[in-house]
């Protein structure tokens, strides 16, 4: 049995896009979709995502390009975040971008 990448309510960065303009979207795993057809390959596992960056999802239906905040991604594209330590998922679900200081250090 293949493991998937991402379960439902993880928080989650695209990969491995069929088209470009999807590389990089930060997504939250709204559901499990199940296996759906995506071109002329074999069915995928697929999920509903919410898109939590200010991208889009786009999609070439038939020749037509679309744009959504809300879609169905293959499992395949997906590649779980972890939060930071003390980071709480909420507060990551609504932030735009994290600004942590990675070279933070503390003076005594």
């Amino acid at each position: 049995m293949t493991k998937l990448n991402c379960a439902v309510g993880d928080i989650a960065i695209t990969v491995n896009c069929h088209n470009p303009e999807n590389h990089g979207n930060i997504v939250s795993v709204k559901s499990a979709y199940g296996m759906q057809g995506w071109g002329k390959g074999e069915p995928e596992f697929t999920w509903e995502c919410e898109i939590l960056s200010s991208g889009w999802l786009v999609y070439d239906i038939d020749g037509y390009i679309t744009t959504s905040k809300e879609g169905l991604i293959p499992d395949h594209c997906l590649r779980p975040i972890t939060p930071p330590k003390n980071y709480l998922m909420d507060q990551l679900a609504k932030s735009e971008q994290m600004n942590i200081d990675l070279y933070e250090t503390e003076t005594i």
